[in-house]
């Protein structure tokens, strides 16, 4: 008697985990980025450049076509040129993901805590690096090209106050994005 109760029990959890799984929404993310990042003042005194990065994030649905999600991620910029314009950013990372139509498509808005070394120049010729936090503010749309992978394109502006230069910077972004 025991074991056939022990038998059904069991059979009923494996199933229940089972249509679970199947329905279940994918939990993790991964992100690599390429972003385009101008700080300082405009023209010759400008730094910045193309920023690779990388996000992971996990995700919990909070109803049927909204989830969010928190996450970390590290990017480095100004490579290519000369190491003391080097900038490293990476920090923690919270966003919310909304599918309002029944197409492959989803708008995105997420914000970093960033905090990293950035060179930044004035007008005047003053270039520093600094050393601190950089929140930043993300918004896009992500295009989902299978079960498990999507095109992201967002825009992205950092808040930056420093001695040589305060101001935002506007980062576009491309993405490529795997998900389980």
């Amino acid at each position: 008697m025991k074991a056939t109760v022990a038998a059904s029990v069991a059979m009923s959890l494996v199933s229940a985990g089972a249509r679970a799984e199947e329905g279940t929404p994918p939990r993790w993310q991964v992100d690599v980025k390429a972003a385009y990042v101008v700080l300082g003042a405009r023209g010759s005194r400008a730094t910045g450049g193309l920023l690779p990065s990388i996000a992971a994030l996990h995700r919990w649905p909070v109803r049927e076509a909204v989830d969010i999600g928190l996450g970390a991620d590290v990017g480095l910029f100004g490579l290519g040129g000369d190491a003391r314009w080097l900038g490293v950013l990476g920090g923690p990372t919270a966003a919310a993901r909304v599918m309002p139509f029944r197409v492959p498509l989803s708008f995105e808005l997420s914000a970093r805590l960033d905090f990293g070394r950035i060179p930044v120049c004035n007008a005047w010729g003053l270039c520093l690096r600094y050393l601190g936090f950089f929140p930043a503010v993300e918004a896009g749309t992500a295009y989902l090209s299978s079960q498990h992978a999507a095109v992201v394109a967002t825009c992205g502006v950092r808040f930056i106050k420093t001695l040589a230069w305060s101001g935002a910077s506007v980062e576009p972004t491309v993405a490529g994005r795997i998900f389980w």
